[in-house]
């Protein structure tokens, strides 16, 4: 039983930390989308799926070390298998991510008139729907086959 608690908590914190480092791949994400909304202002969701995609993959390097070294705490270097794997979930979280941007991006396009404020709106959505899929990614498949130098407990 106290080892069942030990690996609850563990998970808990592990899901803490993804989300931090989740928050600090937001911000960079949100940032490169703003920057290019600031450059290239459009009300027109197709070229808004490009910048989305353009920003996303912004955050993108940042995530696989941070999430790999301090989220799931591995300490060998990135195998091609890792890296493989990772790009793989990139593009799967990219086409997801500008899905889900498309369809808010038509929905609120009738009711946001700032450019600035539709593209965030927009993509506040989409980073939410999207946050569970790649912790799901990342935990069960990119990073599940690191046991051998997982933390003691």
């Amino acid at each position: 039983m106290k080892m069942l608690r030990a690996s609850g908590m563990s998970t808990c914190w592990q899901f803490v930390r993804y989300c931090l480092v989740g928050g600090v791949n937001t911000i960079i994400d949100v940032l490169v989308l703003n920057a290019l909304l600031w450059r290239f202002p459009t009300h027109n969701v197709q070229i808004l799926v490009v910048e989305n995609s353009v920003a996303y993959a912004s955050g993108a390097v940042s995530s696989f070390f941070l999430n790999k070294y301090w989220t799931f705490q591995r300490t060998q270097r990135p195998t091609g298998q890792e890296v493989g794997r990772f790009l793989f979930s990139v593009v799967l979280e990219l086409v997801s991510s500008n899905g889900l941007l498309w369809l808010a991006g038509i929905a609120l396009s009738p009711f946001i008139a700032n450019v600035a404020l539709w593209g965030n709106a927009s993509k506040l959505l989409a980073v939410a729907a999207n946050a569970v899929l790649s912790y799901l990614l990342m935990r069960f498949w990119i990073f599940a086959s690191g046991t051998q130098d997982r933390p003691k407990l």
